[in-house]
């Protein structure tokens, strides 16, 4: 083999292993041909970070974990080594905070900048903090909502225990026949909905004809408003006059009126003054019975006697007098009266 291929080899091998040493580191997060600038961060708990996570700035990743190891062999504290790319310069007063970026739980470190004027250098320690993940905020966000399910849970048992007490079999039953009469009520305001439907329909020209005998009794109303309005006045004018009259004065004098004809009433009914007898005394009663039966004897029988009556003689005074004759004159000489006159 001549020396120019044996050299050819060699610079190939090289270049090999610079391509695997590059590919390694560039693997790890290394980047042999960028200067980078190592950092250290001691945790207590790194609550599963693992080398090679991301280091992030609002989102945006400037570097990468390389190792992380116990500080001294001990395991009350973890140091943590991060790398960040050189053009990202790390102030003072920053935070290394480890937070999960999803819901696996995927652990990183997000850089918070601090406000200090000066730069950390490399090999400097940050100081770090833990962002609780997200399963811990979700956890702590629904234990409260999980307290408050409990307790109504809880109350939600208590209900349907009081529930079940109260719907026992006779509850049920009355509920039954609740449900039951509600189904034939509705089934009644069906049948009432359907015979008013009816109802309307086939008396629908007659109640055209009452609204419109309602249209034309509004239109009368409004036609007369001011006879209405008149007469409305009137009655506020004698309801005024009967306010302004003196009804109570009258109303007195009528009392008095009925208590005066009230005392006569009672002494009348003791028996006191001549009315009093007349309605509790029978003896005019009777008197007047007896004169008219007697009155009617005596017209009884100047009825059926008339001779006892009539068969007088007068005396002339000076006078002419008529005398007819007697009824037995009359049948024996059948003459009429004669006419006497006599002197004083």
């Amino acid at each position: 083999m001549s020396k120019s291929g044996i050299i050819k080899i060699g610079i190939m091998v090289i270049f090999a292993i610079v391509v695997l040493i590059w590919g390694i580191n560039y693997l790890q997060g290394k980047d042999i041909f960028n200067k980078d600038n190592y950092y250290y961060v001691v945790y207590q708990d790194i609550s599963g970070l693992t080398p090679s996570s991301s280091v992030m700035v609002n989102g945006y990743k400037i570097g990468q974990v390389i190792d992380i190891e116990l500080y001294q062999d001990t395991a009350e504290y973890l140091v943590t080594q991060i790398m960040i790319n050189s053009k990202f310069k790390v102030r003072k007063g920053a935070i290394a905070q480890i937070y999960s970026t999803d819901l696996m739980g995927t652990k990183a470190i997000r850089l918070l900048y601090g406000k200090g004027k000066e730069y950390y250098k490399d090999g400097d320690t940050l100081p770090g903090s833990v962002e609780g993940d997200l399963m811990e905020q979700v956890n702590m966000e629904i234990l409260p909502l999980k307290r408050k399910a409990e307790s109504l849970i809880g109350s939600i048992d208590s209900a349907i225990v009081m529930f079940r007490a109260v719907f026992n079999e006779k509850t049920q039953e009355n509920l039954r026949r609740t449900f039951a009469s509600l189904k034939n009520t509705v089934a009644n305001l069906e049948r009432s909905t359907m015979v008013v439907d009816t109802l309307m329909s086939s008396e629908s020209s007659r109640i055209v004809h009452i609204l419109s005998n309602v249209d034309s009794i509004s239109t009368a109303l409004k036609d007369n408003k001011e006879e209405i309005s008149n007469i409305i006045e009137n009655f506020s004018a004698i309801s005024d006059s009967l306010a302004k009259a003196d009804i109570a004065h009258t109303l007195m004098q009528v009392d008095t009126a009925l208590l005066q004809f009230n005392e006569i009433l009672t002494a009348v009914n003791k028996g006191d003054g001549t009315i009093s007898q007349l309605l509790h005394n029978d003896t005019l009663y009777m008197n007047i019975e007896n004169a008219t039966y007697h009155l009617n004897r005596l017209f009884r029988d100047m009825h059926e006697n008339p001779k006892r009556y009539v068969n007088f003689s007068l005396m002339d005074f000076g006078k002419t007098v008529y005398i007819e004759d007697k009824p037995d004159d009359i049948k024996g000489n059948n003459k009429k009266s004669k006419k006497k006159k006599e002197g004083n």
